[in-house]
């Protein structure tokens, strides 16, 4: 069995596109690489000997980029890895009653982003580690209504403004929320025209949906002419054409929420006065289906199409700009292990 599971590895870096080079984080061992993919060391050595990028460091051995190997996860088809469990987790909901999509659910969430990508804290005080900025929620948002927060967590930090920012084991914020879903069509010809492009990119396999790096969702239409795209790509170059045909469209970003969270963008279109959630990979994924273990959803598929779910947390950002910063810059894909949320208690 662990030779097949090594070939899958192997034939997954021929699925996808590596990060490019000048904007690749190289600072991902051995260890926490085998325990994503739920691989052996060996296994990974054998990764990097057949030509996923590293660089090798005299002490650590081989680091990889993080991104490229939750592609190399994602593409395998092992259905063991962390990204496919997680994205089979997440999309859970999908095929649950179309009711249970909109009716009003409220949620206990915590936003406290991890500092390694193995999901473990560096440093003892509150000085070890770098300063992390999040967003809050986005209040004015749509069916979006505050319970309880954000602010900081109980003892933990201060903040002021849009974000708060603390030292490394004081970081982020807990909030309960309500939020409402809303089921809406969309009837502007010019609307459906931009959507069945950007999607039938996704479908055709003209592009590819993977895992795509910070840096490079920053350069959204660098990244679509490398042929991939993730949400944040994708709902970017969605408002980008959606304004171009005169529209009055922006890139959302914000929490997937369930038992972990999970960055996630979408596009919010003005239609009639009514903001309505465009969702082009919810689309794809739910279209594709058992291909990266997730059932087939066709309803909710059609659903991503001018309805909002009450399990997508908007933040407040301009155009689906990062969530988490650490020391002033974007972090890590792997910041995201320290988000989660459950439905809120009853009193």
């Amino acid at each position: 069995m662990e030779t097949a599971a090594a070939g899958a590895l192997l034939a997954a870096l021929d699925r996808f596109t590596v990060v490019p080079i000048d904007v690749g984080r190289y600072d991902t061992d051995t260890e926490t690489a085998a325990q994503a993919l739920r691989a052996s060391s060996a296994q990974v050595a054998r990764l990097a000997d057949t030509g996923l990028p590293h660089v090798v460091d005299r002490e650590r051995g081989p680091l990889f980029d993080y991104d490229d190997l939750m592609n190399v996860g994602m593409f395998c088809g092992t259905g063991q890895t962390v990204p496919e469990l997680g994205l089979r987790f997440l999309m859970r909901f999908a095929v649950s009653p179309p009711a249970s999509w909109y009716a009003p659910r409220e949620w206990e969430i915590g936003v406290h982003p991890s500092t390694t990508a193995g999901g473990r804290r560096e440093g003892t005080d509150d000085v070890g580690g770098p300063r992390i900025t999040v967003r809050v929620p986005d209040l004015s948002a749509p069916g979006v209504e505050l319970l309880d927060g954000p602010g900081p967590a109980p003892g933990h930090g201060s903040g002021s403004g849009d974000d708060f920012t603390a030292p490394l084991r004081h970081s982020g914020y807990e909030a309960a929320v309500r939020l409402t879903g809303a089921e809406n069509t969309v009837r502007d010809p010019r609307i459906h025209e931009v959507w069945n492009d950007v999607v039938d990119a996704l479908a055709s396999r003209r592009v590819t949906y993977q895992t795509v790096p910070e840096p490079l969702r920053a350069d959204h239409r660098r990244a679509w002419d490398l042929g991939v795209a993730d949400c944040v790509v994708a709902s970017r170059l969605l408002a980008d054409r959606l304004r171009a045909a005169g529209l009055e469209a922006t890139a959302r970003r914000g929490y997937l929420l369930g038992l972990f969270g999970s960055d996630h963008a979408w596009c919010d279109v003005v239609e009639d006065g009514v903001h309505k959630s465009l969702d082009p990979v919810f689309a794809f994924v739910a279209t594709v289906g058992d291909e990266r273990g997730v059932a087939k959803a066709p309803d909710f598929a059609a659903a991503c199409f001018g309805s909002r779910f009450n399990r997508l947390l908007p933040c407040r950002t301009d155009s689906a700009e990062p969530l988490v910063y650490f020391d002033g810059e974007p972090a890590p894909y792997w910041a995201m292990v320290g988000v989660g949320a459950r439905p809120r208690r009853s009193s």
